[in-house]
């Protein structure tokens, strides 16, 4: 047979116990859901041979459904680390075929603990079955290849676990609990904007009725690159940066005494750009790049300034998440790419030029 086809008919077949599995769930699945919702300590996962990487995957899940769970190797349980095995915990035991003597003979010993015991296995009749709480039953190997690798065996077990732990999970609502996915740098993790601030002690802020002149001094003192304007009870009102400053004078046209002297309310940016201390280096990042700014005011809950934020900071974190395949490295390139195209058509044109005066 071509391996095609015989791969086509194991899956068939592991297909078919799958769908066996479903139509045979009773009311011991529903026993072995309440034996693990209710378990006070942990669930202890064991298994033998090919069953042990099951029992990790089956680990895995518990611990998504928000339970405390491990997994333990029935010889290292015979030699000592079945003492940490309580009466609070639940037992789930896999098993691929026949009784194996690692497991049968840690059996005593957890009811000796009244330990309650889940078994997974093809064997319903054996041992462990018979010694177990709860049966759930696996498919046995279709033939010698099969039960070479417990293909089948493992795949069903897996198919039962699993689906113990998505119950739980479903019955207990805790997908709210889990890390929300994202994209962000690994940093993100780390640090804050409340974090970033909390380094630097100047907080470059004036009152509003502040003349321009002592502005200008404090924003250059403390070499941040922006002043926040606040009014009388601190909150933020405005924001004066180098760029400002560089565009007043321009248009001062030399009457510096006059904007020196004006209040700094009247040359302020009004309702700037912020962010709040709480809030991510990666949200701060995202302000920038779409309001094309380099400095942020970071404001507690209060509107209060606690701290300013620039640029170079986050390019210090490592932050720039759009230098491979950001808006900004596209623009460059096609600017880079017209100019390749002017340059080679000048070329054209001079070699074009050259064979007319040859000819």
């Amino acid at each position: 047979m071509a391996p095609t086809k015989k791969a086509r008919e194991i899956l068939r077949n592991v297909a078919r116990e799958i769908e066996g599995l479903a139509s045979g769930l009773n009311k011991n699945f529903d026993h072995a859901l309440e034996l693990l919702q209710s378990c006070e300590g942990a669930i202890i996962v064991m298994g033998n041979g090919k069953s042990i990487p099951v029992g990790e995957k089956l680990v895995s899940s518990f611990r998504s459904a928000g339970r405390s769970a491990c997994l333990l190797n029935p010889v290292d349980a015979f030699y000592g680390e079945a003492a940490s095995v309580s009466a609070r915990d639940v037992v789930l035991i896999i098993s691929s075929g026949e009784d194996a003597d690692e497991i049968i003979r840690i059996i005593p010993w957890l009811k000796t603990k009244k330990v309650k015991i889940i078994a997974v296995t093809p064997v319903a009749r054996g041992g462990l079955a018979r010694s177990a709480d709860v049966l759930l039953t696996s498919a046995i190997a279709t033939g010698s290849e099969d039960g070479l690798i417990s293909y089948t065996t493992c795949l069903t077990a897996l198919a039962v676990g699993d689906l113990l732990g998505l119950c739980m999970i479903h019955q207990q609502d805790i997908e709210h609990e889990r890390a929300p996915a994202s994209a962000s740098d690994a940093r993100e993790a780390i640090y804050t904007i409340g974090d970033l601030v909390a380094t630097r002690p100047s907080n470059p802020t004036v009152p509003w009725d502040t003349i321009f002149k002592d502005a200008l001094l404090e924003l250059t003192s403390k070499g941040l690159g922006a002043i926040s304007i606040v009014d009388d009870d601190g909150k933020l009102l405005g924001i004066i940066t180098d760029g400002d400053v560089r565009r007043l004078l321009q248009r001062s046209q030399g009457s510096l005494t006059r904007i020196f002297l004006l209040n700094v309310d009247s040359v302020m940016i009004k309702n700037p750009k912020h962010i709040f201390a709480k809030k991510t280096l990666t949200e701060a990042l995202t302000i920038m790049e779409d309001n094309a700014i380099t400095v942020l005011p970071v404001v507690d809950d209060d509107m209060k300034p606690v701290g300013m934020i620039h640029l170079h900071d986050l390019v210090q974190l490592g932050l720039l998440r759009r230098d491979s395949n950001g808006a900004g490295t596209k623009k460059t390139a096609k600017k880079t790419k017209k100019k390749k195209t002017a340059g080679s058509r000048s070329e054209k044109k001079g070699k074009t030029a050259k064979k007319k005066k040859l000819h």
